[in-house]
């Protein structure tokens, strides 16, 4: 998130420019898009049964459906169910406990993942810690935790663009974690009650997402396919790692 406090970055939301909208999506034909008034269902075609489900809070002023590129593959093949909520105004910190209400909407999915990008990321925070046994895992891009998780047991993933520094300001706040560099460099047994910190060299704030440039942001050294790949990859691996 480009603000550190997510309130004030809520007040000066509500006064800026309208929202985010989604650049062309590119879905493979190996996905099955869904939508409601409250979620974008990405599931994948070949299978009506996905054990592992991924739930997703969008970045602040940020259309939902400019995170269909970054988090289709995971579902098209993968396999994973992957719900990116809707939230009002575009503004997850709206809807904190959203997330908890849509995955019942989804049985045959009984393990589940919670992200987030920049508001969204604090956003997934609060909502793990109203509902810390609901879900296996956490990854934030571009996020933080404005809220105490340093006890939850789960797994955590933090992937951060070049020149963040409120990452590691707020550390303090999930369990305690180590820098890893190279995806080679992956743990590949448990991370529970652990997290992983990657920065992604050249990236920025906006193309963890497709929906452009975005105010304030610094311009990115690599391409938007190259820093989705690599969160995807990264993601992967931590899932991976922790047997989901």
């Amino acid at each position: 998130m480009l603000k550190k406090n997510i309130y004030l970055y809520l007040v000066v939301s509500l006064f800026s420019a309208c929202s985010y909208l989604p650049e062309p999506i590119n879905p493979s034909e190996n996905l099955h898009i869904e939508e409601s008034l409250n979620y974008i269902s990405l599931g994948p075609a070949n299978t009506s049964t996905n054990e592992r489900g991924i739930i997703f809070y969008p970045g602040g002023l940020v259309d939902p459906h400019a995170y269909i590129n970054t988090l289709a593959p995971l579902s098209s093949e993968h396999n994973y169910q992957v719900v990116i909520v809707k939230v009002a105004a575009n503004l997850a910190i709206t809807n904190i406990n959203k997330a908890n209400t849509i995955i019942k909407e989804f049985p045959a999915s009984t393990r589940w993942a919670l992200g987030g990008h920049s508001l969204g990321a604090a956003v997934a925070c609060l909502a793990l810690n109203n509902h810390p046994n609901t879900y296996e895992a956490l990854f934030l891009l571009d996020g933080y935790a404005s809220v105490d998780l340093s006890g939850w047991d789960g797994a955590v993933l933090s992937l951060y663009s070049s020149g963040i520094t409120y990452v590691a300001e707020n550390a303090a706040n999930l369990p305690a974690g180590i820098d890893v560099a190279l995806l080679s460099d992956m743990p590949t047994t448990s991370t529970q009650s652990q997290s992983i910190y990657h920065e992604i060299v050249g990236a920025n704030h906006a193309q963890f997402g497709s929906y452009g440039a975005q105010n304030g942001d610094v311009s990115a050294s690599i391409s938007p396919s190259a820093q989705q790949n690599e969160t995807r990859d990264f993601i992967l691996a931590f899932f991976a790692a922790n047997n989901f």
